[in-house]
């Protein structure tokens, strides 16, 4: 929770109302449209076939107008008939000698079409499309790094999904009058990534985003082999959006993590994460190091230097690991631009950021050396008067102070606990620059230590007059 954050309002005589702000979010439709490759049916074939007997046919209607009986007259008819006779066994010669020319002939078109027909049959039936053997795919190139296959199969057992449970309520209503009660039963809420990190005293502990976990009440970790853990949280870092589990189990491949501040504009990555949850379980995408110290900011406000990639990110992957060709992690994946008019923009936490504060979670519980005002606090925007308010300070010399922090409580191991510092009052300038936004006190304590002092500005709404006056404040840690 951030160590500001409070629900009170205004009790100065023009109180504001508080405002509730709401931020949408645009998701584009994907209408993915998925092609389906066919064989359309193949056609017969159509050749003609020779038939005998329509051809013998076509051949005695050829030949029967030749065959005609003679026509003799007078008396003298028989030397007419020895000569017909004579014709008559020519002609029937000659028909017989064509009768087998003419089926030589067609016997001999006959075999050459079956002969063709039953070739292409034996061909169509015979023919058969083969594999050829797949050479094995380099895991490792020329200059002895590793390729993105050799990557997947070096890490990929140092990545795990986390499962997110949380405990289901019951509403009832009756009339108008409703309440919520907790049932204890953990139904799953959500999933993630995560990265095997550090194998100690029987347990191994798992690397993650504290977006993933921290409203977890129950968790589970399946490996790349499938097999599930029930894990318990260690803890988490809103700030650096970094959080940790551990589970009872040794002997699993913990990942190597490099210096992330030796990573270049250009390198190539690689990302494991499980995007869509269990169901694509250690899914890989790669890209390129797009940009470096990208200022992204957290879930409570606060800016974290992340590295900026081009390899696809989807919700699932908070958590998973960005690795270098060394098979090295580099980064924790944990956000991503998701609008319409975007593509390819995602960001990771560096390595260094991510372990430093991992470790220290796991020895302390929460941050160590981390510095804060030990306040808690509500920002003017959420005031129904904040505009008159902003417009007033700007009057006396603090222009736009749309980042100005109204205190709600001072805790009691803060400095401020034994000075002249009340509840409404306004922190609108630190070290002398004015809040134009919350990002500017955020800045200022990210690089600041417990024990450094800074100089607050403070506003007062007295007598419907505003009256400004400076503080110095010691530092202290926060202890989460």
């Amino acid at each position: 929770m951030n160590e500001f954050e409070n629900n009170e309002e205004f009790t100065s005589p023009n109180p504001p109302e508080q405002n509730t702000s709401e931020q949408n979010q645009t998701a584009a439709e994907n209408n993915t449209t998925y092609h389906y490759s066919y064989t359309s049916p193949g056609t017969q074939n159509s050749g003609q076939y020779y038939d005998p007997n329509q051809q013998q046919s076509t051949y005695q209607s050829a030949y029967s107008n030749q065959t005609q009986t003679p026509n003799y007259s007078g008396p003298s008819a028989g030397a007419p008939k020895k000569k017909s006779k004579a014709v008559i066994i020519f002609i029937i010669i000659f028909i017989c000698c064509a009768g087998l020319a003419v089926g030589g002939l067609f016997l001999s078109a006959f075999s050459k079409n079956s002969g063709t027909e039953n070739k292409k049959e034996n061909t169509n039936s015979s023919s058969q499309v083969e594999t050829e053997t797949q050479p094995d795919v380099p895991l490792t190139d020329a200059a002895g790094d590793l390729t993105v296959a050799g990557v997947a199969k070096n890490a990929a057992d140092s990545c795990v999904g986390i499962t997110v449970y949380t405990q289901s309520t019951n509403y009832s209503n009756f009339y108008g009058y409703g309440s919520q009660n907790n049932n204890g039963e953990n139904v799953k809420s959500g999933a993630g990534s995560g990265i095997l990190m550090l194998e100690d005293n029987g347990k191994t502990y798992i690397l993650t985003n504290a977006h993933v976990i921290s409203d977890g009440t129950k968790f589970t970790v399946t490996l790349n082999d499938k097999t599930e853990y029930e894990a318990t949280m260690v803890g988490y870092d809103s700030q650096t959006d970094i959080g940790v589990l551990a589970i009872n189990a040794t002997g699993l491949k913990i990942a190597k993590f490099a210096d992330s501040d030796s990573t270049v504009q250009g390198e190539q990555v690689v990302v494991i994460g499980c995007p869509g949850g269990l169901d694509f379980l250690n899914s890989l995408s790669s890209g390129y190091v797009s940009a470096l110290a990208r200022p992204i900011k957290s879930t409570i406000g606060y800016n974290t230097e992340c590295i900026q990639i081009d390899a696809s990110i989807n919700p699932g992957n908070s958590g998973g690991g960005l690795f270098n060709m060394q098979g090295q992690i580099i980064g924790v994946t944990s956000s991503k631009i998701a609008a319409t008019d975007y593509e390819g923009m995602g960001f990771a936490i560096p390595s260094n950021t991510a372990v430093a504060t991992a470790n220290s979670l796991i020895k302390v519980g929460y941050v160590e050396g981390r510095a804060k005002l030990g306040i808690t606090y509500k920002a003017i925007g959420s005031y129904s008067n904040a505009t008159a308010i902003v417009n007033a300070l700007g009057q006396l010399g603090f222009e736009n102070a749309v980042g100005t922090m109204v205190i709600n409580e001072v805790n009691s191991d803060s400095d401020l606990a034994g000075k002249d510092i009340q509840q409404y009052d306004m922190i609108v300038a630190v070290n002398g620059e004015t809040l134009t936004s919350v990002d500017i006190m955020t800045s200022v304590l990210a690089k600041s230590k417990p024990g450094d002092k800074v100089k607050l500005t403070v506003a007062r709404i007295k007598n419907n007059q505003i009256d400004t006056f400076d503080i110095e404040c010691l530092l202290v840690e926060s202890k989460g």
